[in-house]
């Protein structure tokens, strides 16, 4: 080189030039995403913090990690060793003690500093979020500074690096945190910040040069020595009982420690904020405790990076040293091994996780927080499905965390460079897309149920692609002996009892066998549990060590052909029974679950489910009742709810159940405006249809709805009161103020409500699931009876244990208000289907609603019908 600087910048440059160019690249592709497809005019909060919030934040912290463990060397050395991790091959070249401290420290000062600006300028220029410019920048650079001091020195005993690196960098965190708390001004944080830079040059330089001049105290030693302790030391022991736990320590030594020490470190620095005056508001407490559970899985993804390099310039890209091909252990062995290091690995970082965040809820005084949202969760929920859900969400990390650092082992150990880096470059540009695109996603409620439609579909193609992946690796290991046939067996029925109980345990969530396609718990599982990737990293290992020779194993191997296709084709079975459970659940819905009608109203498809019963004579005029699901459910669902069927076959009527739009799949009665209208055109264009086709009496058509669709059922009674006889609510949800409706004509009306109800409260106010204020149900129909001009005096009346009738009598045209209160009910349909009860409580068994509503429907007709309406 003609320079220390330009041996420095290409020793930095060289190994990760992919890295720094992807993920330098997603702010400048948010930017475009911004300004492009969301517009200049979209306007980010970042408190609290909305979605896009993160497209700005997300990629500052990737890089402001990625910019300590690259100019810190933290990638090459092992964090808790008592050595230097200055790659000690530097300490060779020719060039001062000064030039290997400054050159990096200045790389990374101006990285840094860089990234600080340009995210400041990103803000301020395309999400319009003022920031400061200066002091950030100060900030970011003493804190990289720091932490390449505490790398670079060496200690007197092994595991005190992360310890004084985790004291001194909070120390300097609280010092910052404390200063904005206090509104200190930005000439004096630059005061603060500033005489740190060429202090921690002068403290890296002293551990550079005691690197280099191989000085490295042993404090333990020493002591032991002076206090004559030397016998009573524990000796290392010179033997392992077996090559596989020989290479289970020298995988631990050389790259488990680096994900626990990495979250050791930057664990206590997010917590902190907890300690931070004026940081006890709810959203602050989220997003602290959000960032500290993510910091185990985003770690293992930089931590992973270690386990698939080498120090070693002759096997910077291989994955596998000569050292380690040429150990005397199989490719599966050596494979579990990594497996089993990443393991461990795991469970060290999260127990660090487990103990650190209790430790600082309790100093920080915040446990009343947490505590109050999981007695909403289990209000909500219930308290068995609030712990499986905190549970599942627990495991999940974990699993996440074990795959990132295993998932780009069957690639590393490939030996192949250019697979690596493409397959590296690969994954850093996709999460260029990943947030913009989801943010676009649920920007609007369109593409929200676009993705939805097709979540299934995309759920399908990536089982597809996984199970023959599996499937090609399976054979693979089969007939060239790297696994024997137990193991391969084995490892398949594991997988398969793993993927069952989570889909088991996804299905019980669920609750009801309709409430949740049960396809899609069988897909998630299918794609949650890994499979694909860790059993091909023995073949790539295999692949690496012997370069494409001729597997002895293999060409020795006298098993029969016919014993290894019983073997594979085992191994087949076991990991194709979630496909095919997953297949028959499709087919299942598909069938149980399809519309079978469509009309084009307001230039778009609109679908229905209609049923015609075997007792229809076309002869004879025909009522029609218009039933209409609730919010987040679909036709079919809503069917099987109510049992309008049922009393249609003994009623000779025409049963019809129209589908709502958008996601969840809904019912626009939240406020007046274009999609409320087009929801009413859609049903009064969909009587037009059925009376073209049908027999329909036209003073006979009625329409009901459960939650969301008795809100619409109301809409329609303001609407077409002069093609709706009577109409009918279950656990509705009314949004809309009395004084929306636009027609006083009295229309009668029957309605159930629980006193159980979590979701539409019977006596009114907020629900979880609803942004609106819901009125009290008394009240609400005392308004109706004054709509219909009843008698002020309503008669209540036990109709059934538990189910009070109120009557409201002498009304207008014989439209009489009549509301059932169902004592402890939930948000369902009495003596109907029952709802999960984890979610909408108790299913009234005392009274039928369906064959009330009927009853009620049948002692009221339209006084004068007409064949044709249209909306008001």
């Amino acid at each position: 080189m003609r320079s220390p600087a330009l041996a420095i910048a290409w020793e930095l440059c060289r190994r990760h030039r992919l890295g720094l160019v992807a993920l330098a690249g997603y702010p400048l592709v948010a930017a475009a995403f911004k300004l492009l497809i969301l517009g200049p005019e979209y306007t980010v909060t970042l408190d609290p913090p909305d979605g896009m919030a993160a497209v700005v934040l997300v990629p500052f912290f990737a890089l402001f990690f990625y910019f300590l463990a690259v100019f810190s060397f933290g990638f090459d050395g092992d964090l808790a060793a008592r050595q230097s991790i200055y790659p000690a091959r530097l300490f060779a070249l020719p060039m001062t003690t000064a030039a290997l401290t400054a050159w990096p420290m200045l790389y990374g000062t101006v990285a840094m500093s860089a990234l600080c600006l340009a995210t400041a300028l990103l803000a301020r220029w395309a999400w319009g979020v003022e920031v400061p410019l200066i002091w950030p920048m100060l900030y970011a650079a003493t804190f990289l500074a720091w932490t390449q001091v505490l790398a670079w020195m060496p200690y007197g005993a092994r595991g005190l690096r992360p310890i004084v690196a985790v004291l001194w960098l909070t120390t300097i965190n609280a010092v910052v945190f404390s200063a904005i708390y206090y509104q200190v001004p930005e000439p004096a944080m630059v005061a603060i910040l500033a005489p740190q830079l060429p202090l921690a040059y002068l403290c890296a330089r002293f551990a550079v040069a005691r690197a280099r001049r191989g000085e490295l105290p042993d404090w333990w030693r020493m002591v032991a020595r002076r206090g004559h302790l030397g016998p009573a030391l524990p000796r290392r022991r010179d033997q392992s009982p077996s090559p596989a736990r020989a290479q289970l320590w020298f995988e631990w030594r050389r790259h488990g420690r680096s994900l626990p020490i990495w979250v050791g470190i930057l664990l206590p620095c997010e917590l902190a904020l907890l300690l931070v005056p004026g940081n006890d508001a709810p959203a602050v407490i989220a997003y602290t405790l959000l960032a500290g559970l993510s910091t185990p899985p985003f770690m293992a993804a930089f931590a992973a990076a270690t386990g698939r390099t080498s120090t070693s310039a002759a096997s910077v890209c291989s994955g596998v040293t000569p050292f380690i091909a040429t150990r005397p252990l199989t490719s599966a062995a050596l494979v579990l091994a990594k497996l089993t290091m990443a393991m461990w690995s795991t469970l060290a970082a999260w127990l660090l996780v487990l103990v650190a965040i209790p430790l600082g809820l309790t100093v920080s005084g915040t446990w009343p927080v947490v505590i109050a949202w999981a007695r909403q969760g289990s209000a909500a929920i219930g308290a068995p499905r609030m712990l499986a859900v905190a549970l599942l969400c627990l495991s999940g990390l974990m699993v996440s965390t074990w795959k990132q650092l295993v998932q780009g082992l069957c690639i590393g150990l490939t030996g192949r460079e250019w697979l690596i880096k493409s397959s590296v470059f690969l994954r850093l540009s996709l999460l260029v897309f990943v947030l913009p695109t989801a943010q676009w996603i649920f920007a609007s409620l369109s593409s929200l149920a676009a993705f939805v439609d097709a979540l299934p579909w995309l759920l399908a193609a990536l089982v597809s692609v996984k199970m023959s992946a599996a499937a090609w690796i399976a054979t693979r290991l089969s007939r060239d002996r790297t696994l024997s046939d137990r193991v391969l067996v084995g490892g398949a029925a594991c997988w398969l009892a793993v993927v069952l109980a989570l889909y088991g345990l996804l299905v019980w969530l669920g609750s009801t066998p309709r409430a949740i396609p049960r396809y899609l718990p069988a897909l998630i599982a299918i794609l949650a549990v890994p499979l694909a990737r860790p059993a091909a990293a023995p073949l790539a290992l295999a692949w690496n060590r012997h370069r494409g020779a001729r597997r002895e194993a293999a060409a020795a191997s006298t098993t029969s052909v016919a014993s290894t296709r019983r073997v594979i084709g085992t191994v087949l079975v076991l990991i194709g029974v979630p496909v095919a459970l997953a297949l028959v659940e499709a087919m299942s819905f598909s069938v149980l679950n399809r519309n079978n009608g469509t009309i084009v109203s307001s230039n778009r498809e609109r679908e229905y489910l209609l049923y015609v019963p075997r007792s229809y004579d076309p002869g004879t005029p025909a009522p029609l009742v218009i039933s209409m699901h609730g919010g987040g459910t679909w036709p079919a669902l809503h069917r099987s709810m109510s049992r309008w069927n049922r009393l249609a076959d003994e009623h000779a009527f025409i049963v019809v159940y129209p589908s709502g739009t958008d996601f969840p799949r809904m019912w626009h009665t939240q406020q007046p405006g274009t999609r409320l209208t087009e929801d009413i055109r859609f049903i009064s264009e969909l009587i037009d249809t059925l009376e073209a086709t049908y027999n329909i009496d036209p003073g006979r058509i009625y329409a009901d709805g459960l939650s969301n669709g008795g809100g619409m059922a109301f809409v329609l009674s303001c609407t077409l009161s002069d093609r709706i006889a009577a109409v009918g609510m279950v656990a509705s949800a009314q949004f809309l103020p009395w004084s929306w409706c636009p027609d006083p004509r009295p229309v009668p009306v029957i309605a159930f409500h629980g006193t159980a109800d979590k979701l539409a409260p019977y006596r009114g106010g907020l629900s979880w699931v609803a942004p609106n204020l819901l009125p009290d149900m008394a009240t609400w129909m005392a308004n109706w009876a004054r709509r219909n001009r009843c008698a002020p005096a309503p008669v209540d009346s036990e109709v059934a244990p538990g189910v009070v009738r109120r009557n409201y009598a002498s009304c207008t045209d014989r439209a009489d208000v009549v509301l059932y209160t169902v004592e402890g009910g939930g948000h369902s349909w009495p003596g109907g289907e029952p709802a999960p009860e984890w979610l909408c409580g108790p299913t009234s068994r005392s009274i039928d609603a369906t064959r009330q509503m009927w009853s009620f429907f049948r002692e009221h007709r339209l006084v004068e019908a007409q064949t044709v309406g249209q909306p008001r």
